[in-house]
């Protein structure tokens, strides 16, 4: 009897705790079970992610919570309701919570996971660590901040630290900031992505990734240029890439012995081809006879070749310009280059004045 007395308050406290560790073995079948459903919802893959961060700091709180309960409802329910307990009790929750904040601050998160694939940013594997470095310094930073405050500390002269601190970084780090911010801007307007062919600055070649920092621009060269974001965010930027087509402009040079019969014929036969050529619009084509230059008559030709790739731009360019030789053939002329003519006038003779005679 004496040990029944002794073991019956306990009983009820027990059965609490037990049924917590039998939730917390449960816990990985059913609350991670969910998550993994939810996280199929979602646009990207992100239910391992979640699924890792919730796992283990959700079973520490559900083992806090079934300890802190049972010993609440035992005899030594007095142990609990001391500050320190209390204090300890709350300062460990906060800590869970921040754990599973600290989880999803990875260098595969779900909120950067989440932009790039609505925005089709393409991000770099050191750029997203970056971020997970700075996020998980925040982390840490507020669970500091929110543990100290729970024990009563007064955090308004942590929180002025780290505000004057972050003045005097913002002040060492301008530089380096613009060119972050002007990489957030570059990554939502997507003026340009990585493989287009762009030109500014006096720089011609193509995107090969974009960072917080700096773009880098591979020149036909073959050389590697850094441009720093701040300088691309404030300069033009011509995107050839975007473009929709080619526009192709030829001024051909016939030779002056051309008469006006073969001019038209030229003429004619050369917008001919073009209207039935399927790489070129019909639309803005022109073909005229444009002026009399000083050693050639200039025809002004210009159309626009339905294609974006430069090499299929250069096939379609060759083969006018082939077409361009066959047609002077079949008109009977030729192309004219720069001559200049050179006329000697031959001079009188001179008379020459008779000798005097003595």
């Amino acid at each position: 009897m004496e040990v029944e007395r002794v073991i019956e308050p306990w009983l009820v406290p027990l059965g609490i705790f037990v049924s917590f560790i039998v939730f917390c073995g449960l816990f990985h079948f059913i609350f991670i079970t969910l998550l993994r459903f939810l996280g199929h919802k979602l646009p990207v893959d992100a239910d391992i992610d979640l699924s890792k961060a919730f796992d283990h700091p959700a079973r520490v709180m559900i083992i806090l919570g079934g300890a802190f309960l049972a010993i609440s409802a035992s005899p030594k329910a007095a142990i609990v309701a001391q500050p320190f307990v209390a204090h300890l009790f709350h300062s460990l929750m906060i800590i869970c919570c921040y754990w599973i904040a600290y989880n999803l601050c990875t260098g595969t998160n779900l909120l950067i996971s989440l932009l790039t694939n609505k925005y089709s940013w393409q991000i770099d594997e050191t750029i997203s660590a970056s971020f997970a470095t700075a996020f998980h310094a925040l982390v840490i930073c507020l669970c500091f901040a929110s543990v100290v405050s729970v024990w009563g500390f007064d955090i308004s002269g942590f929180i002025a630290g780290l505000s004057i601190g972050g003045l005097a970084f913002s002040l060492a780090a301008k530089d380096s900031l613009s060119n972050i911010f002007a990489g957030i801007v570059i990554l939502v307007d997507k003026p340009f992505t990585v493989g287009d062919w762009i030109a500014c600055n006096n720089i011609e070649g193509t995107v090969e990734s974009i960072s917080f920092r700096s773009t880098n621009i591979r020149t036909f060269p073959q050389a590697l240029v850094y441009i720093p974001n701040s300088l691309l965010s404030t300069t033009p930027i011509i995107n050839y890439s975007r473009r929709g087509k080619y526009r192709l402009a030829i001024t051909l040079g016939v030779t002056y012995s051309t008469t006006g019969t073969q001019m038209e014929e030229l003429v004619a036969k050369i917008k001919d081809f073009l209207m039935n050529d399927p790489d070129v619009y019909k639309e803005d084509l022109s073909v005229n006879f444009d002026n009399l230059n000083a050693s050639s008559l200039d025809v002004r030709i210009v159309c626009y070749c339905r294609t974006t790739d430069f090499d299929t731009y250069c096939k379609s360019k060759e083969k006018i310009n082939l077409a361009l030789l066959h047609i002077m053939e079949e008109v009977g002329t030729s192309a004219a280059f720069p001559s200049t003519s050179v006329y000697i006038e031959k001079a009188p003779a001179v008379s020459q004045p008779e000798p005097k005679q003595n």
